[in-house]
């Protein structure tokens, strides 16, 4: 059971985001040694055993900024404002000291601002590599508290002995469940440019100021999981920071950013381009098109600033929608949805749309419902002859065998040598045809001979105990049921076609 929030303050720089990743256990958080790199709430789960059975949600923060010492580039102290939100929504605070400078003056500023919050606060000395540091956390004696502990998050030292005085501090207060980050929920990436707009729909989304968000292009560097629940499904929406061009990129965080964000969208299950009404599909936001279908990820394309675009009448976004498709050949069947964040026009529909995209991504068609409209397929357009063996291709089978993306595997006389162009036909029209929708649909062609060898080759590889072969194990991983004899009488092909 995962009880109870616990939230890192502290200034810039003392190692905050190196804590949040050693208790985490991940590489979630963006760790550099400038100053002022964390600028939103991270969120991650921490668990107490192996068992990974009992935890707690940890917020990883923006350093503490005044007039005086301001790393941003904002005009508004805009992270001071998300560190708040993580204290006040956190039961129990952990303010993070720097062992190697000291106390300093905001250190002093932020214990009092806590303890006039009565939050429950651990402090804890980072940065003392060695029993014989330990010394340099007294002088923290100065704010007013009766135990300081020490550790080294970059080394691990005195991990366990904070977890446990987490651990207590939670069971005494006795925290409701938190299903904040729910374990399985499918993920949904917001990627695109910078400025488009992605942290202004995360915030309308969540009805909450959950990211930073401001004119400066590249605001967001950590990539921000946060939970929603809609018509009774729970969902976490990743927001992801702004991805340019690679020649573009010559700051190593920005670099780490950007890997974030591509890690993103490999964990996704359901991919949301965002673009900008104003400047249309640059060949960037293309390219991350292409990598989402790629993967086979369910896309949907958020034109963002719609209310930007001049001189708009009844057909600006059907024309804006077929500009937009032909230059993404990939992706005709995606959805386009035009939105304005700052009139709030239409944004609460994307959820409809993520809803549709999520059962789509999980669906599943009868076998014989398949052969049927390979059949009809077959005789509605017959395939051309392939010239270098003097026949037509002969479909005998198909059968769905996996969900996430549906993958259809049809087995024929010669899966190579079918042009390109049928495939993308046989593709469109089992999409017309079955209900697959707006997601991915992956078609695979498998030959006679090919299923034979590999079969064989799986009863030889059983017999020594071993498997050998990567195309042997992706066979594997198929469920082709019972398959049929697959002569050449029974194939799907036309009499005039013979």
């Amino acid at each position: 059971m995962i009880r109870g929030t616990v939230a890192i303050v502290g200034r810039p720089n003392v190692g905050k985001s190196t804590l949040f990743n050693r208790l985490t256990r991940t590489r979630t958080a963006i760790v550099d040694d400038r100053p002022g790199v964390t600028r939103d709430r991270l969120y991650g789960i921490v668990y107490f055993d192996d068992d990974r059975e009992n935890g707690f949600t940890l917020i990883d923060t923006g350093g503490f900024e005044t007039e005086g010492v301001y790393y941003q580039p904002f005009s508004e102290n805009l992270v001071w404002t998300q560190t708040e939100a993580a204290i006040k929504e956190a039961d129990v605070v952990v303010l993070l000291l720097d062992g190697k400078s000291g106390v300093h003056q905001h250190d002093h500023e932020l214990a009092r601002y806590l303890d006039r919050l009565g939050k429950q606060v651990i402090f804890v000395a980072n940065k003392i590599d060695g029993p014989e540091q330990r010394s340099a956390a007294f002088e923290f004696y100065e704010l007013g508290v009766t135990d300081v502990l020490t550790v080294s998050a970059a080394h691990g030292r005195q991990i366990d002995i904070l977890l446990d005085t987490i651990q207590e501090k939670l069971a005494a207060i006795a925290p409701k469940g938190d299903a904040r980050l729910s374990q399985g929920a499918p993920r949904i990436a917001l990627i695109g440019r910078p400025n488009a707009g992605k942290s202004s729909i995360l915030n309308r989304l969540t009805g909450e100021e959950r990211s930073v968000v401001s004119d400066v292009a590249g605001t967001t560097r950590d990539s921000i999981d946060t939970a929603l629940t809609f018509n009774k499904k729970d969902y976490v929406i990743v927001d992801t920071a702004g991805i340019r061009r690679r020649s573009k990129i010559h700051d190593k965080v920005e670099g780490l950013s950007v890997m974030r964000s591509l890690q993103a969208i490999e964990r996704a299950d359901i991919v949301l381009l965002v673009i900008d009404a104003k400047e249309n599909l640059t060949d960037q936001d293309a390219r991350l098109a292409d990598l989402a279908a790629s993967q086979f990820k369910p896309v949907a394309i958020i034109v963002n600033k719609w209310d930007l675009v001049p001189d708009k009448n009844s057909n600006s976004a059907r024309d804006y929608e077929r500009d937009l498709k032909i230059k993404l050949k990939l992706l005709q069947h995606v959805p386009v949805l035009f939105v304005s964040c700052l009139e709030n026009q239409r944004v609460h529909q994307i959820m409809n749309v993520v809803e549709g995209l999520a059962e789509d991504y999980d669906r599943r068609v009868e076998t014989r419902k398949l052969n049927d409209a390979l059949r009809t397929i077959v005789y509605e357009h017959t395939p051309a002859l392939i010239r270098k063996y003097s026949k037509r291709p002969k479909f005998y089978f198909a059968t769905q065998v996996r969900t996430r993306p549906p993958t259809v595997v049809i087995f024929c006389n010669v899966a190579n040598e079918i042009q390109e162009s049928y495939k993308r036909y046989i593709t469109k029209r089992f999409r017309e045809m079955l209900g697959y929708g707006n997601g991915p649909l992956r078609v695979l062609y498998r030959s006679k001979a090919e299923v034979r060898a590999n079969k064989d080759k799986q009863s030889q590889d059983s017999k020594r105990g071993f498997s050998s072969g990567q195309q042997v194990q992706a066979e594997q991983d198929f469920d082709y049921g019972e398959l049929p004899e697959m002569s050449d009488d029974d194939a799907f092909s036309p009499p005039d076609a013979e």
